[in-house]
C-alpha cells in the first residue's frame, strides 16, 4: 500500500513517520509512505500558498492552484487513481472500522489544510473526502493524517508480527481491549489476576473475554450496546440458519440465569447439559405470561447468548402446590423443603420491593423449557 500525505510541513511528518513500528514496516517495505510539499507547486518566486479570503475575515486560505497541481502529481505516479481525503472538522469521524476500509485500498493521499483552510474550488475538484479525527480544531491537518498513516499502515501484512498484535486491541472488533500486565506479580499490593498466571491458554482467553465486555460496559457503555446487540442478532441468526425456521421468526425474551455470577456459572451449566429444565418466579398481576412454543434466549452473566430454549409448559400456582418433580426440574438436587426455604427467601425480597408480602398462598410462575440451541 502507499500513502502520501500533501502538507506544507513534510519535516513535521516525516519525524514521525520514519520512528517506531511504522519507521520499520516502511524501512522494510510493508507499506510506502511519501510527503510532499505543496509550497514545491507554487507558480511564484516567493513560494507564496495563500492568500486573503473572499468576503473578508481572519486569516489566510490557501490557494487551489498549488494544491491541485501537488496532488494531481501525486496522482500519476499511482497506478489507479487513490482516494484523495481533506483532513478536516467538517468530515466524517475517524473510527476503527474507517481504518480497516481505508487499509484495504492500494492508496491514499492525506490532503492537510493549513490556516483557515483550503479554496473550496479545488476540494471539489479533486472531489476530495472529508475526514475528521474529532469534535475539535487544530491548527492543521498534519497530526490528523498522521494518526490516519499511523492507524492504516499497522493493519498492513508485515507491519505487526501477527494479526494478534492489531486484532484483539481496542475498538478493532467493537470493544475496547482488556487490561494487560508485566512484572512483577505484586505491586503495592495489587496482584496480577490469578486467571493470567496459570499458563491456560484457555482460561486466559476466557478471563480477556469477560474482562474486555465489562471495561467497555464501563468506559463505554454505547459501543457495548452496539456490540452485544449485534451478538445477540448473529447468535439468533444462526439458530434460524441451524432450524430452518422462517426469517421473521422472533424471541419473546433474553435473560440470565442466577442472581450472581457464580450462580449464574453454574446454573447456565446445568440448563446447557439439560439438567436444569424449569424456572420460577414470582407473580403480579401485571405479568404477562410467556406462552408455550416461545423461544427464548439465555445468556451469561455477562449478556453472552449461550442458547435458545423452547417453552413447553406455563402454570400460574400458589408457591406452596409446588411438587418435588416440579423443584427438581429447577436444576438442583434438593429436597422440597429446602426449595421452599431458599425460594422462600428470594421471593419475600421481591415481594417487598414490589410493596406486598409474600406468604406461601402467594401465586408464582411455573415454567418448563427445553435447550433448542447451543454453541
Amino acid at each position: 500500500m502507499r500513502i502520501d500525505i500533501a502538507t506544507l510541513f513534510t519535516d513535521m511528518c516525516d519525524s514521525v513517520l520514519h520512528e517506531s513500528i511504522v519507521g520499520r514496516g516502511i524501512k522494510n517495505g510493508f507499506i510506502e509512505i511519501y510527503t510532499h510539499d505543496i509550497r514545491d507547486y507554487t507558480e511564484n518566486r516567493h513560494r507564496k500558498v495563500d492568500d486573503k479570503p473572499y468576503g473578508g475575515g481572519t486569516g489566510m486560505v490557501m490557494q487551489a492552484q498549488p494544491v491541485y497541481d501537488c496532488v494531481m502529481d501525486i496522482i500519476s505516479k499511482h497506478e489507479k487513481r487513490p482516494r484523495v481525503i481533506y483532513m478536516s472538522p467538517q468530515g466524517e469521524t475517524l473510527t476503527q472500522e474507517k481504518v480497516k476500509e481505508l487499509a484495504a485500498e492500494d492508496g491514499l493521499i492525506l490532503l492537510c489544510g493549513h490556516y483557515e483552510g483550503i479554496d473550496q474550488r479545488v476540494l471539489d475538484e479533486l472531489e476530495c473526502e472529508e475526514l475528521s479525527i474529532g469534535d475539535y480544531v487544530l491548527t492543521g491537518g498534519e497530526l490528523p493524517a498522521l494518526i490516519v498513516a499511523d492507524a492504516v499502515a499497522r493493519l498492513q501484512k508485515g507491519v505487526l508480527p501477527n494479526e494478534d498484535a492489531y486484532s484483539i486491541e481496542s475498538h478493532y472488533n467493537g470493544l475496547l481491549e482488556h487490561p494487560q500486565y508485566t512484572m512483577p506479580r505484586e505491586w503495592r499490593g495489587r496482584e496480577v489476576p490469578i486467571e493470567l498466571t496459570l499458563g491456560n491458554h484457555e482460561v486466559i482467553s476466557e478471563w480477556q473475554r469477560k474482562a474486555a465486555l465489562r471495561v467497555t460496559a464501563e468506559k463505554r457503555p454505547d459501543m457495548h450496546e452496539i456490540y452485544m446487540d449485534r451478538l445477540v442478532q448473529e447468535f439468533w441468526d444462526g439458530f434460524i440458519s441451524a432450524k430452518g425456521l422462517d426469517d421473521d421468526t422472533d424471541y419473546t425474551q433474553i435473560f440470565r440465569v442466577g442472581s450472581n455470577e457464580g450462580e449464574s456459572n453454574r446454573l447456565l451449566k446445568r440448563v446447557l447439559r439439560g439438567k436444569k429444565r424449569a424456572t420460577t418466579c414470582l407473580y403480579t398481576d401485571d405479568d404477562i405470561l410467556p406462552e408455550k412454543g416461545e423461544y427464548c434466549i439465555i445468556t451469561d452473566w455477562d449478556g453472552v447468548p449461550r442458547c435458545v430454549t423452547k417453552v413447553t409448559r406455563v402454570q400460574v400456582i400458589p408457591f406452596n402446590k409446588i411438587t418435588l418433580e416440579q423443584a427438581l426440574k429447577e436444576g438442583e438436587d434438593t429436597t422440597l423443603e429446602a426449595w421452599r426455604d431458599t425460594h422462600r427467601e428470594v421471593y419475600a425480597r421481591n415481594a417487598e420491593q414490589l410493596d406486598f408480602e409474600f406468604s406461601d398462598d402467594s401465586k408464582i410462575i411455573y415454567e418448563e423449557f427445553r435447550v433448542e440451541y447451543k454453541e
